[in-house]
């Protein structure tokens, strides 16, 4: 046996040898590689902006960027713990993501900043230091915001005080941190304005000066009754106007501009049946609005404080008609909603799981549905 295992061994090793000029010459073909970044093509309206929590690992957040047409990932990046959502300056080139780390990964010293990444290449090329105050939690759009014109970025604080951090991103400083105590989060209002949602019942109007610093703060009449039916902080913007939707299906919209608060209206997307048979608004971004005058709202049939809960069912409204379009049975039920831009609009709803459901925003027709996240998306938000 010892000697066959021998007479193996010397074979092999002749066979090798025998070889070995032609393994030779084989190394010497092979180039080497060179290393390079790959470039996006210029944005287009079917991208998407898929913010993951990483529920399970949530110091280690990422966003991914996803063309809905091809159902593809165009790339990603690591963007620090507990991800929210991120701003798009309005020629589409450039990423504002406000981010969080600690010196020792999970704890030690913290460090809050706003990063910019090239949107052709997904590479950082720089970040603004804030206060290490930003506020997060479940991932929520209304957590940061940019101005119309795309000079100052805001990032909600909560420490549990409420402030708005202003971040010039043109000559690339943090301006000044503002007290907006009694409301929270960030719906811009023009280039140098921003409403927040206050727990009496009134939407703050901050009014900022051209350098970013705090000229004046007020609060508008009151909008919604906080005890018998809040607002939900889940808003869609069309233009200057903000859309909100309460508890029990009302849906407040509020026109504003640098200028203030202008005008407030109300209706009803339920009807008093549909309440009554416990129908009610419901999931993380629950809401979404298209420039044609379209509104879209998750809802479910959990009856009372079912807000949270994901919805059963999406609803289109003609906002000028303020009725009802058409509804989008999902094959399960989703929690997050975005439509892009366009006269051929999409809208995406995705679920608790990986699933992201692509339909025509036009008639709810099912398109297709796109792979997320394992666990679940955060923030969905089209480039364009």
């Amino acid at each position: 046996m010892r000697s066959r295992a021998i007479s193996a061994v010397w074979a092999a090793i002749g066979t090798i040898l025998i070889f070995s000029p032609l393994i030779g010459l084989a190394a010497d073909s092979l180039k080497a590689e060179q290393i390079y970044v790959q470039k996006l093509t210029d944005p287009q309206p079917n991208w998407l902006v898929v913010n993951d929590p990483n529920f399970l690992g949530n110091m280690d957040s990422k966003v991914l960027l996803m063309d809905v047409e091809s159902s593809q990932m165009l790339g990603m990046l690591s963007t620090g713990a507990w991800r929210n959502a991120v701003e798009l300056s309005p020629n589409r080139d450039l990423v504002y993501s406000p981010e969080t780390y600690y010196s020792r990964g999970t704890r030690g010293e913290r460090k809050d900043v706003l990063t910019i990444y090239e949107l052709e290449t997904l590479s950082p090329l720089g970040e603004i230091e804030i206060p290490p105050k930003r506020g997060s939690g479940a991932a929520h759009r209304a957590y940061s915001g940019i101005s119309l014109d795309g000079r100052f970025v805001y990032v909600f604080n909560v420490t549990p005080a409420m402030s708005v951090s202003v971040i010039d991103v043109v000559k690339q400083t943090f301006v000044e941190e503002i007290s907006i105590d009694g409301c929270a989060m960030v719906y811009p209002t023009g280039n140098f304005s921003f409403l927040s949602l206050c727990g009496n019942g009134r939407v703050r109007h901050t009014k900022l000066s051209h350098s970013g610093k705090l000229m004046e703060s007020f609060f508008s009449d009151q909008i919604f009754d906080p005890m018998e039916d809040p607002l939900t902080e889940k808003a869609a913007r069309v233009g200057g106007t903000w859309y909100f939707v309460s508890f029990h299906g009302k849906v407040v919209e509020v026109d504003a501009s640098d200028e203030g608060v202008s005008e407030t209206r109300e209706w009803n997307a339920l009807s008093k049946r549909e309440v009554k048979k416990g129908w009610r608004p419901g999931g993380g971004q629950l809401l979404a609005a298209h420039e044609t005058g379209t509104l879209y709202l998750s809802l479910n049939r959990k009856g009372v404080d079912s807000h949270k809960l994901p919805g059963e069912r999406i609803r289109a409204y003609s906002i000028k008609d303020q009725r009802k379009i058409f509804d989008i049975r999902p094959a399960e039920p989703v929690i997050n909603l975005a439509v892009s831009v366009g006269e051929s609009p999409i809208l995406v709803a995705s679920t608790q799981g990986p699933t992201i459901f692509v339909h025509s925003a036009m008639d709810g027709r099912y398109l297709r549905q796109l792979r997320g996240p394992l666990l679940g998306t955060g923030v969905l938000q089209f480039i364009e």
